[in-house]
């Protein structure tokens, strides 16, 4: 889980940022104006996710997770001890009835299904909001940094991002930026997603036979 929720995170993340700190919304207007490149290299995913709240926030997902997991396998032997109950019903109820026993247990298995998958979603975009919440903090930090160090640009040059073949390790301000976010953001609380996914129910219902 841990890896296709962060897979799904920074998937949209891009490959450069620019940070003119000086000015900011001023345009070239005339030839020679470009100022020289004065360039500063991030790993951004790897200091979101080394970064004392982006593991505080794993960890919450996880705990979460396991707690939900018990659940369902509780449930689910629940639900297979209804079915199995249903079947011993067959020889004592008129088919008809039967069939709709059935038609009645299963429209509740599909419902306790549809409650699984969205308690999921809601674990998802949980996780998103948190990371969004520290990706905003390091941004934030990496402007302070840039306005310290003079940088106009901040490139992320982690694995699979940029087409970066060598920069001298002094450009890395990796750790520094990692560092200054876990002091202004030491810990990010989980919480229910503002809007809940659309059909979400308070709890999992499990469906047993009548």
């Amino acid at each position: 889980m841990k890896r296709r929720c962060f897979c799904s995170i920074f998937a949209g993340l891009t490959a450069l940022f620019i940070l003119l700190p000086a000015a900011q919304g001023q345009q070239v207007t005339e030839k020679g104006a470009l100022p020289a490149p004065r360039i500063a290299v991030i790993d951004f995913k790897r200091a979101v996710q080394e970064s004392v709240a982006g593991k505080g926030i794993i960890r919450q997902v996880n705990e979460r997770h396991k707690r939900i997991q018990k659940e369902i396998a509780k449930d689910t032997a629940e639900l297979e001890r209804s079915k199995q109950e249903l079947e011993r019903q067959r020889a004592l109820l008129a088919p008809e009835a039967f069939k709709q026993r059935l038609r009645e247990f299963q429209s509740r298995a599909q419902q306790y299904q549809r409650s699984v998958h969205l308690e999921q979603r809601r674990l998802d975009a949980m996780l998103g909001q948190g990371i969004l919440v520290v990706e905003a903090k390091l941004t934030e930090v990496l402007r302070d940094i840039a306005n310290e160090f003079g940088a106009n640009i901040v490139m992320d040059a982690g694995p699979g991002r940029g087409n970066i073949l060598f920069y001298d390790a002094s450009l890395i301000i990796t750790d520094l930026a990692k560092a200054r976010l876990d002091k202004v953001l030491p810990e990010v609380k989980l919480k229910e997603p503002t809007e809940a996914p659309k059909g979400a129910t308070q709890r999992l219902q499990v469906p047993r036979s009548q």
